[in-house]
């Protein structure tokens, strides 16, 4: 087998591993492909014109970030610890914006897909990853030496799952998804994290259940 067709069948795993919802955006892709060479240019000229894959101003965005943080005062309080972490990780995958300018000029127009939180929300790294070793065929994906190309498989199959095969995500999304992985695959912070979170919950519940069970 040759190495591309190896890769291929590489890719093919974390396709298959990937939601519905991954696999509605990369046969969209597909779909695309199929049109004519001079209708996809047009498509992307508009997009360019209409501004879908211009870049907001960065202070915007780094507002935007921090948004969904605000939903309690626990999350709000750790929000810049916590967007440290993430943002190595946002830093290094397309935002919902990006990936559609890139993949779907048609889609990225529409104003949900350009707004500020467009910009902040991060792609799954199944959908970047497949969508590079069948499209971008010059890409720093394809042409990356069989040692450089599993490890960026390796790191796409242990953070896709963070997504929950969801096609895009917030930081505070990426944030809780990922300290629970951490939490729940180290025997020692599992045992006392979920031993706290099963007094808290027993607490609550037996003081609410009387009032409000029903």
């Amino acid at each position: 087998m040759s190495e591309m067709n190896v890769r291929k069948s590489l890719s093919e795993q974390i396709a298959r591993a990937s939601s519905n919802k991954t696999s509605e955006h990369a046969s969209q892709s597909e779909a695309a492909d199929r049109k004519s060479l001079s209708e996809r240019i047009a498509q992307a000229n508009a997009a360019r014109i209409d501004g879908a894959w211009s870049t907001p101003d960065e202070q915007l965005v780094e507002a935007e970030r921090r948004t969904p943080f605000q939903i309690c005062d626990v999350y709000c309080a750790h929000a810049e610890e916590l967007l440290a972490i993430t943002g190595q990780i946002s830093a290094a995958l397309p935002s919902r914006a990006a990936y559609l300018a890139r993949t779907n000029p048609r889609a990225a127009t529409h104003p949900d897909n350009r707004s500020i939180k467009a910009h902040t929300q991060v792609g799954n790294p199944a959908c970047a990853f497949v969508w590079e070793i069948r499209n971008n065929k010059e890409g720093a994906l394809v042409k990356s030496s069989d040692a450089q190309y599993a490890k960026a498989l390796d790191a796409t199959d242990a953070l896709k799952d963070l997504w929950e095969d969801e096609p895009w995500l917030d930081e505070l999304q990426i944030a809780k998804a990922l300290i629970a992985q951490i939490v729940l695959l180290d025997d020692d912070l599992r045992a006392k994290v979920l031993k706290r979170a099963n007094l808290m919950a027993k607490e609550c519940a037996d003081t609410l259940a009387p009032y409000l069970r029903g």
